[in-house]
């Protein structure tokens, strides 16, 4: 109930926000049409202007072109290291409002969170055989097999499923950033963290070399 609460405040804390930013995408888009706009001749007479044929030459009625604007994609990574954890609710909650916007302009998204903690803990629970269960990703002379590419959020979930996400993963950063509730007997953590989601170290450099990879498999 508290999480449910936090994640709905968020939202209506938020609403004035998104829509100034679907404003300004709007606006950008359609000035970006406009200068892409070509005006072609239809081959029919223009009847407004039959009365100008003797000073006008060019009767015929134009058309304009306007180019579709429907290739905006978003693929966002979030660092979930342990470097973030006091700033993993301020970054988790702009990066909200990225994905509200994204639902308001119909353009598709997806969120990954890079992490190297998933499979070290994966290993303590996982049987004998590990190395069919591990898909190891060797590019060229870098191995970045220790990467993992945590999916959080795309357009392919519903409504509902995204803002549980959302309420999810706030109550990690949450715990995260007031760890003093471990050394108080009052208060509780509103979410208890499953090991494998724990932060880690920074396999930033391994994420960027799968972009080409996660781009091509988004498109």
């Amino acid at each position: 109930e508290y999480l449910d609460k936090k994640i709905l405040e968020l939202y209506n804390d938020n609403k004035k926000v998104i829509q100034y930013m679907v404003k300004e995408f709007e606006m950008k888009k359609s000035a970006d049409q406009y200068k892409r706009a070509t005006t072609s001749k239809t081959g029919s007479l223009d009847m407004n202007k039959i009365h100008t044929y003797k000073f006008n030459d060019d009767l015929f009625a134009k058309m304009t072109t306007i180019p579709g604007a429907t290739n905006h994609g978003m693929i966002m990574f979030l660092d979930w290291s342990g470097s973030m954890a006091y700033n993993m609710e301020d970054t988790l909650k702009q990066l909200y409002n990225l994905i509200w916007f994204c639902q308001r302009t119909k353009i598709p998204y997806q969120v990954l969170a890079f992490s190297d903690v998933y499979i070290q803990k994966m290993s303590r629970w996982s049987e004998p055989n590990l190395e069919d269960y591990v898909q190891k990703f060797v590019h060229n002379e870098y191995n970045i097999e220790n990467l993992r590419l945590l999916e959080f959020f795309s357009t392919d979930q519903t409504k509902q499923q995204t803002m549980d996400m959302m309420k999810y993963l706030l109550g990690y950063a949450e715990y995260w950033n007031n760890r003093s509730w471990l050394d108080r007997k009052d208060m509780l953590s509103p979410l208890y963290i499953y090991d494998i989601y724990n932060l880690g170290g920074t396999p930033l450099d391994a994420a960027l070399m799968t972009v080409p990879v996660v781009q091509k498999a988004f498109v």
